[in-house]
């Protein structure tokens, strides 16, 4: 047989150039060694977006197949955006996923805005040319028109023009990566307020179309909501989440997750206080918590490990984020950051105890153990394993003449019962993990008595933590006494 190829990515295949046929359709994408932070890279295949000269798309994750085709004009879209200056700089432009507070925009809006005031802009300019030398009410009547003429767009809102233009290509469930030309975006001015941008400057967006209403099924705008309207809205995302998780739709239920939490803005927030601020956060906390679970079905860990945080600064005494937290940390190798959380979730537990969590628990120190004598056996030495074979042959010779002692048909008989009851009692114990497991990985409800972002997690008693707590936890997993 041939030897296998490990084929090493080129350069090259990062930076694919436009409308290549010879590139994958679908290929892969990460975040560059040395920038972290992004803009990201694509190996799929770069094409030109039509009508939008200078603009191209690279497909990440494909829609489903089910995925309705794109929105139409006037549709509520939540997305997902990150968006870097395409220099030698690299800046951030925007990112709703370092705040984890997905967008929601009216497609069309913004660029209809700014062709509202472009086009009056150039029709005033026209006007007041025709009017220079003119009499005094044609004068007027130019003033008159500059007055009229409609608002630019914000400056933290330019980019929603690039945004229009990447959303009419896409299908909900979809994840690519565009390159937008400046006249979408800051133009040849650019942006010398928040955000900065140079004159002429091109964008890359990494862009995610997590969902859209059309203007029937949501024809107010966020922010004209009344604060009753915005919480049914987050109820309706977070319950339809929990049946398509349950459903084993991990994706659909997390799109419902983040169409919650785009309700749940920070602006919002900062506003409430009291029973209100409280019935927000018993919101926000479970569309944490649930992501939090979706990521970690998806084995999207360092986005668990987010959602997991951002559910505990709601609520420092969630066993389930210190749990999920904990077993994301663990899938990637941070073992004294994961044991630390699932500590936390046995002290938060009801009881001190859950099962889940101490399974979780002993698969650590199990590692550990075997690391342990790894190390042992590679510099035990010689002499070491001479006596322990020494020791075994000994002890089989005992047993031998023990076993001449016996009957064979009672040694069967009470070899078997040992074995039956040692089975059902490892039944048992797995089916009760396996509960404790479940309660731990479903999805959240919302809970009116969540606990004040202020509580402190590592309050209360140190002596329960470093006496009671592990002396019983260390005693149930078996790692009593002397190693």
């Amino acid at each position: 047989l041939a030897p296998p190829r490990f084929v090493a990515m080129s350069r090259d295949a990062w930076d694919p150039e436009v409308d290549d046929a010879s590139v994958p359709l679908m290929g892969e994408f990460k975040y560059p060694v040395d920038r972290p932070d992004g803009p990201v890279v694509c190996s799929s295949r770069r094409v030109s977006v039509a009508g939008e000269p200078g603009m191209t798309k690279q497909i990440m994750r494909a829609a489903p197949d089910d995925a309705p085709s794109p929105p139409a004009a006037h549709a509520t879209c939540f997305v997902h955006y990150d968006m870097w200056q395409r220099n030698e700089t690299h800046a951030e432009v925007w990112s709703t996923r370092r705040e984890s507070e997905p967008h929601q925009l009216v497609l069309g809006d913004a660029t209809s805005t700014r062709d509202a005031h472009e086009a009056a802009v150039k029709d005033s300019s026209e006007g007041t040319k025709e009017t220079s030398e003119g009499n005094e009410s044609a004068l007027n009547e130019g003033s008159e028109r500059v007055s009229r003429i409609p608002p630019p767009l914000d400056a933290r809102r330019k980019h929603h023009v690039a945004l229009d233009a990447c959303l009419r290509t896409m299908r909900v469930g979809e994840r690519a990566l565009f390159v937008v030309p400046a006249r979408l975006a800051y133009g040849d001015v650019g942006s010398f307020s928040f955000p900065a941008v140079p004159p002429s400057c091109e964008l890359v967006a990494d862009v995610e179309l997590i969902g859209a209403k059309s203007a029937a099924e949501q024809p107010e705008r966020r922010a004209d909501m009344l604060y009753e309207e915005r919480m049914a809205r987050v109820r309706g995302h977070r319950e339809a989440g929990n049946e398509r998780y349950r459903a084993g739709n991990i994706v659909a239920a997390t799109n419902e997750y983040q169409m919650a939490l785009s309700f749940l803005t920070d602006d919002m927030l900062m506003q409430l206080f009291g029973d209100h601020l409280a019935e927000a956060n018993a919101e926000k906390l479970p569309a944490h918590l649930n992501l939090a679970a979706c990521f970690l079905a998806e084995r999207r860990f360092k986005e668990a490990i987010d959602q997991a945080s951002r559910a505990l600064s709601v609520d420092r005494t969630s066993a389930k984020g210190y749990y999920r937290r904990g077993r994301a940390r663990q899938a990637l190798g941070q073992d004294d950051d994961a044991r630390k959380d699932l500590l936390e979730a046995l002290r938060h537990s009801p009881g001190g105890e859950d099962a889940a969590a101490l399974r979780a628990l002993r698969e650590l120190e199990t590692e550990d153990i075997k690391a342990a004598r790894a190390r042992k056996k590679t510099f035990g030495g010689l002499f070491g394993h001479e006596r322990e074979e020494d020791d075994d042959s000994s002890s089989s010779s005992s047993e031998d003449d023990e076993d001449e002692e016996e009957s064979e048909p009672r040694r069967f008989a009470e070899r078997e019962a040992r074995s039956a009851r040692r089975s059902a009692r490892a039944n048992k114990r797995a089916a009760f993990v396996r509960d404790a497991e479940a309660r731990m990985n479903d999805v959240d409800e919302a809970d009116a008595n969540v606990s004040s972002s202020s509580k402190d997690a590592t309050g209360g008693s140190s002596s329960f933590v470093a006496g009671g707590l592990v002396s019983r936890l260390f005693k149930t997993l078996g790692f009593g006494g002397s190693r």
